[in-house]
């Protein structure tokens, strides 16, 4: 390097490589012939140079010429954006496809060209449709695969995401046969709370060959999580589907769909609504290996199944948490709701309310165990904001939820049933702090950690324990 300081040559960058690993090439733009023939003889004064030579590009410029002639060749629009959605770069393909110019497109927000792109689910990664997403462009239809770029090994959460690589299809002419159908609505999950953990287990299942079963109470969002692994396999990118219902299937219907080529996806929701000799037949087909499409299913109760379902499905199986289960992010999941809801109506979503006007709303609905889950939720909601409306509000209260009624999900008189209410106080309150104390590392267990969970004194809890002959460490 002091050599070229000498000669006053400019380096702008430098590399090693090489099929060896031995050569280091350097870029200095500008270089005349004189200049070179200066300091050539020098450079090979220097120990262990064995030879210096021109070429024509060094091997980074070689790779980047290369494969811009291939993207330019490609047909179909590839771009990859970043991690906050910004268009990093893309094929003449893709620019003719978004009506600018080539050079234009770096630099855009992907979403100028993509409105109803729910880009912010996109690049968390975890919840995403990645195959076969259906999309318009200036009016036409696309289909748009979607691979994220991850930092470094891990893909465990949305801080390893650096961006993605699209690519966008032609959406393939409607189908004509009776069994084929047009795929299910995209779907985006919320990955709170314990559905994260549900979420994470779906993106390592759909690719998979393997029959897949959904459980969960009814509005937990069984179909949600169908629709969802559907769009992540590799096999939305052909849009062969077949979706149905349990109580719709009879034993010729299984027959049929067992026949359907490999790369089609069957979607049934309320399995265990078909009839006993439908999921005998379902049954024998897959445990033969006779039924060639991918098939994914969604259940109320795991236990309804025929011993031979279970055990098809025993591997490939993702309860849903209940709403109930999730009472801390209950906030969060509300507001994700009103902005679903209120987007659509055109209404004003309580995004920029303080969280005091707030706590009122989310501590009265806490107290409530949703049969149906996010489905009576979302009811809910809908209810309040209409409520706001009709008053001429602008920010959801209390007053909006008129209706509220805290039900519990329990049948306590058959549960109290020869207690008195003391005694079955006591013995809430007995399996609370046994089930927390349960919950918590070994060597956190204390009287003051329990003390922060439930929200009173550290001396109360201490009394408790001693009453309830609990001990803690």
């Amino acid at each position: 390097m002091a050599i070229f300081a000498n000669f006053r040559v400019n380096v702008r960058t430098g590399e090693i490589g090489g099929d060896s690993g031995d050569k280091v090439y350097l870029w200095a733009p500008g270089l005349l012939l004189t200049q070179f023939q200066s300091i050539e003889k020098s450079l090979q004064q220097v120990p262990g140079v064995q030879k210096v030579r021109r070429i024509a590009l060094i091997p980074s410029e070689r790779r980047h010429f290369e494969l811009d002639t291939l993207l330019r060749h490609v047909s179909y629009p590839v771009l990859s954006v970043d991690g906050a959605g910004r268009i990093i770069a893309a094929n003449l393909a893709a620019a003719r496809a978004f009506g600018v110019n080539e050079g234009q497109v770096p630099g855009m927000q992907l979403q100028r060209f993509l409105p109803k792109l729910q880009l912010e689910e996109l690049l968390r990664g975890l919840t995403a449709p990645r195959y076969g997403f259906p999309v318009l462009v200036r009016g036409k239809p696309f289909t748009l695969d979607w691979s994220p770029i991850t930092l470094g090994d891990s893909s465990a959460g949305p801080a390893s995401l650096a961006g993605a690589v699209l690519t966008l299809h032609a959406a393939a002419p409607d189908v004509d046969s009776p069994l084929e159908q047009t795929p299910p609505t995209p779907q985006v999950l919320w990955d709170l709370d314990a559905r994260r953990a549900c979420c994470l287990r779906l993106q390592q299942m759909a690719p998979l060959q393997a029959p897949l079963l959904i459980s969960g109470e009814r509005g937990c969002g069984k179909t949600t999580f169908l629709h969802a692994a559907y769009y992540l396999s590799p096999l939305a990118e052909g849009g062969k589907v077949y979706r149905c219902h349990g109580e719709a299937l009879d034993v010729d219907g299984v027959t049929r769909l067992a026949e359907l080529p490999r790369d089609t996806v069957v979607l049934i929701d309320d399995l265990e609504l078909a009839p006993k000799d439908v999921q005998r037949q379902l049954a024998q087909s897959l445990l033969r290996t006779q039924f060639l499409p991918r098939l994914m299913v969604t259940i109320t109760v795991f236990s309804t199944l025929l011993p031979a379902l279970q055990q098809t499905f025993s591997g490939q199986h993702i309860p849903l948490p209940t709403l109930r289960a999730m009472r801390p992010s209950l906030e969060r999941f509300v507001r994700l709701i009103l902005s679903q809801v209120a987007h659509g109506e055109g209404v004003p979503v309580p995004g920029d309310v303080e969280v005091s006007e707030f706590d009122g709303v989310v501590d009265a609905l806490k107290l409530s165990d949703w049969p149906t889950n996010f489905t009576g939720l979302t009811q809910q909601m809908e209810s309040a904001l209409a409520h706001m409306r009709a008053r001429g509000g602008r920010v959801l209260a209390r007053e909006d939820f008129p209706d509220m009624v805290s039900e519990t999900n329990l049948p306590w008189r058959e549960w109290g049933r020869g207690l008195t209410l003391a005694e079955q106080l006591e013995k809430v309150e007995r399996s609370i702090l046994e089930e927390l104390l349960e919950s918590l590392p070994p060597g956190q267990r204390s009287s003051r950690a329990l003390a922060r969970q439930l929200g009173i004194s550290h001396t109360a809890v201490a009394n408790k324990l001693r009453k309830h002959k609990l001990t803690v460490h």
